[in-house]
Order: structure tokens, then C-alpha cells, then sequence
């Protein structure tokens, strides 16, 4: 699971290939599908403005990118 800044949290659905964003009322707001497999088991906002999100699929290896709208939160070992 990942916080995003507003308005939602990032959820990795292992072998269901997806990456769930929920409100924070845990209503499912978007299905983010992955191009390679179906084992997405990590994700973490990224770039140089954080609006990248980037997702495991840990049975191809494979590192996908989805771009989102809000950035995420900074981790504090980044602050």
C-alpha cells in the first residue's frame, strides 16, 4: 500500500494483476491493469514531481509506470 497526496491510496492486488486506488473512505476509485503479469506486488510514487507511479510485477520482473493525475506523498527518507 501507498499514500497518495489526495485523494486516494494505492493497493496492489497480488494475482489479480491490478493496482486498486481507493478513497480514504476505501471506496474503489480506479483499477490500474498490468501489461505483464499478474503478480503486481509492490508500488511506489516516483519522478522528479512524484505523479509516477511505479508497480512490481515480481513474476516477469518487469517494473511498469502508470501516470497519475496527483503526486504521492514524499517517503520521509526523501524529505
Amino acid at each position: 500500500m501507498r499514500l497518495g497526496g489526495a485523494p486516494w491510496r494505492a493497493i496492489c492486488h497480488v494475482g489479480f494483476g491490478t493496482v486498486w486506488l481507493f478513497s480514504r473512505l476505501g471506496e474503489p476509485l480506479q483499477r490500474i491493469r498490468s501489461a505483464a503479469g499478474l503478480a503486481t506486488t509492490n508500488c511506489a510514487y516516483g519522478g522528479r514531481d512524484r505523479k509516477s507511479l511505479f508497480i512490481t510485477e515480481s513474476a516477469t520482473g518487469s517494473v511498469l509506470r502508470a501516470e497519475l493525475p496527483v503526486a504521492g506523498r514524499a517517503m520521509y527518507s526523501h524529505l
